[in-house]
């Protein structure tokens, strides 16, 4: 069974309504400040930190590794470098 356009709609209007009462805000420049108030009194409260350096560890090693695994398309351009 398709939904058609006013099942849409409607089901577009009901997701807004959430998103607004979710976040308690109608725009955008408020949901990045509470957002980045949430960020900080997380990392002032230290329970972030730990996860954070972690996160960095995990993606500085999959970069790395993906450069390894590329090196050939990137290797001959800067031994051609002079």
């Amino acid at each position: 069974m398709a939904l058609n356009q006013t099942d849409k709609r409607e089901i577009e209007k009901i997701v807004r309504q959430e998103i607004k009462s979710f976040l308690g805000s109608n725009t955008m420049n408020q949901f990045e400040k509470k957002m980045i108030d949430k960020v900080k009194s997380e990392i002032k409260s230290g329970r972030i930190k730990g996860d954070i350096n972690e996160l960095v560890t995990k993606i500085m090693r999959e970069f790395y590794r993906f450069m390894w695994t590329q090196r050939a398309t990137w290797e001959p351009r800067l031994r051609n470098v002079k």
